[in-house]
């Protein structure tokens, strides 16, 4: 028995060794809990309101860097989410980084996608906010592409010098003129900017999106602005123009005490076509150490209430 506990922490070891030679690591998190939607009924009289969600997700990174310092690296996502028949594998994306640049090549990152204070509304274990965009644009798929984007190819830029953040992005959904767009009725190129920067307890983001998701004319614009009012709270403004003349303000705060966040946002969506044009949620965080409790209860835009009650971690 000793030896063989010998044998397979030998091989664990090794195992480890070797990983961290060849420069491959996973990385990525895991969460699962009760998720409710009022709106179920109305679309589906027999569908159930109350479901548990779960879902695991992989990134696997791969890297090696040259004697001048640059690092070259690739990734690939494998996640899975309750709901789906199997875990689905993402197109790769390779990338190349030295000091603050990075460039991105294939299924990247986007600018817009990945401009500070976005998505900072967000609460719950699944991480939701009717204060999130509304709108369409391209960010990294964690799934594979369809069939008629098989093809689909972009580009991306970022460079980082103290608090300051500036990155440029373009999506062309069908890179060949062999690629079987047909199919596509968005087929222009995405082209993206966004910039922000952190000075002290003040941060502030700009980003815009021409023709988002390959749609033409889908132009989209965000502005936004946070303060840190202390180490335990903290407010923020966003701004989006969505583009088709609808547009989103969200007012959000957090504050915490001890292993506990709460958390808050109202924000206002004028599409025509909502039953109520203000949403709003409230949500908080336990820290378990490792992991965390999170809930949320939030209305949407169709008038319809939303909750969730979980758990996240991290890895």
């Amino acid at each position: 028995m000793k030896n063989i506990l010998l044998a397979t922490t030998i091989l664990a070891s090794v195992a480890t060794v070797a990983s961290a030679e060849t420069g491959v690591s996973i990385s990525g998190y895991g969460r699962f809990g009760l998720a409710y939607d009022g709106s179920a009924d109305d679309a589906n009289a027999n569908a159930s309101t109350t479901t548990i969600h779960t879902r695991l997700r992989f990134n696997i990174d791969a890297t090696t860097e040259t004697d001048s310092g640059v690092t070259f690296g690739g990734r690939v996502r494998m996640q899975h989410t309750s709901g789906s028949t199997g875990a689905d594998l993402s197109a790769a994306m390779l990338f190349a980084t030295y000091e603050g640049l990075r460039v991105e090549v294939g299924n990247v990152n986007t600018a817009y996608d990945s401009v500070a204070l976005m998505y900072d509304p967000e609460m719950g274990f699944m991480d939701s906010s009717f204060g999130d965009p509304q709108g369409a644009f391209y960010a990294f798929n964690s799934t594979s592409y369809n069939g008629a984007e098989a093809d689909r190819m972009g580009v991306f830029a970022s460079y980082s010098m103290g608090g300051f953040t500036g990155r440029i992005s373009a999506v062309d959904p069908v890179q060949s003129l062999s690629a079987d767009g047909s199919a596509l009725t968005n087929d222009e190129t995405e082209v993206s900017v966004s910039v922000d920067y952190t000075s002290g307890p003040f941060t502030v983001a700009l980003a815009a999106v021409q023709d988002g998701a390959g749609v033409a004319d889908n132009d989209q614009y965000f502005i936004g602005a946070a303060y840190a009012i202390n180490d335990v709270a903290n407010v923020g403004l966003n701004y989006f123009d969505e583009g088709f003349d609808v547009r989103t303000i969200t007012l959000y705060g957090n504050y915490t005490m001890g292993a506990t966040t709460l958390r808050a946002y109202v924000a206002d969506n004028d599409n025509a076509a909502n039953a109520e044009d203000t949403s709003f949620g409230i949500g908080a965080d336990y820290d378990l150490g490792g992991a965390r409790l999170s809930g949320s209860i939030q209305r949407g835009y169709a008038d319809q209430t939303v909750a969730d009650l979980g758990v996240r971690f991290d890895f």
